[in-house]
């Protein structure tokens, strides 16, 4: 196999349980699904990239927690961890950080973009999102989720420093890492392929728990069903593993498919 090889590290930033219908299409069921939000390190010797940045804090936090529970009482945010936190733990300095993609624009993904965070990073992100948030009434949610007062000023910052790519078309960003807009979920989602040494694994934002994979079953809450759905379907075609974007037992199945014999 030629070009870099990666290794890929899950880190959840929050837990949050929402209604099964939010996850699954056509599914009459409210009792609750935890679904996890992650951080996911990727590594290539000294390079690393982070896809997704994590949750907001303070009233931005308790904002989004209004909005779930505006759906089921008990959607609420548990289990919060800040970005420094985690890059903490990690042992990784915001220098050490080549280059960020984001799944979509939503603030449970851009919580932790900020310069002390990214001072020298690359930012990727599908052009969709931020044209919907510029130009048009989001479907959902409203614009207020959409990056947090500090993140935007952020986004002047990356753009004057030629830092920030919108994407439109899948773009190899390093060799073995793709970024691509999906759709679905939102116009500004997007899915993220990187090639580790067992083969070509898919983080897939338009799908929330692996059930829409092994089903190709659209999310409950797809804007665009039919998007979301061919995206799903694509993506199991290409990926020799296809993770789904909220999948609280995604480091299992990552640690299954890195340790399987060829």
């Amino acid at each position: 196999m030629s070009g870099k090889i990666w290794q890929i590290t899950p880190v959840a930033a929050a837990v949050l349980p929402v209604p099964r219908w939010e996850c699954v299409f056509g599914l009459n069921d409210c009792t609750l699904q935890e679904i996890t939000f992650w951080v996911w390190i990727v590594r290539c010797g000294d390079v690393i990239g982070l896809v997704d940045t994590g949750l907001p804090l303070a009233d931005d936090l308790s904002s989004l927690n209004e909005a779930n529970q505006a759906l089921d009482s008990q959607s609420v945010f548990s289990q919060v961890r800040p970005l420094s936190e985690i890059l903490q733990q990690l042992g990784i300095a915001g220098e050490d950080i080549s280059f960020v993609l984001i799944s979509q624009w939503i603030t449970y993904s851009t919580g932790g973009l900020s310069r002390e965070n990214f001072p020298r990073a690359h930012v990727y992100c599908a052009w969709g999102g931020m044209q919907e948030f510029l130009t048009a009434t989001p479907g959902h949610p409203p614009r207020e989720f959409y990056l947090t007062k500090d993140s935007w000023a952020f986004v002047r910052e990356l753009l004057m420093e030629n830092r920030l790519t919108f994407v439109q078309r899948p773009l190899e960003v390093e060799c073995g890492v793709t970024i691509e807009p999906t759709g679905g979920h939102h116009p500004g989602s997007a899915g993220v392929k990187i090639r580790t040494d067992r083969g070509l694994v898919g983080i897939l934002e338009t799908a929330f728990i692996q059930e829409n994979i092994l089903r190709g079953v659209p999310i409950g809450i797809a804007e665009n069903a039919a998007e979301c759905r061919s995206a799903i379907l694509s993506y199991r075609q290409e990926c020799d593993l296809v993770i789904a974007g909220h999948e609280p037992s995604a480091p299992q199945l990552l640690s299954d498919f890195m340790s399987a014999s060829r």
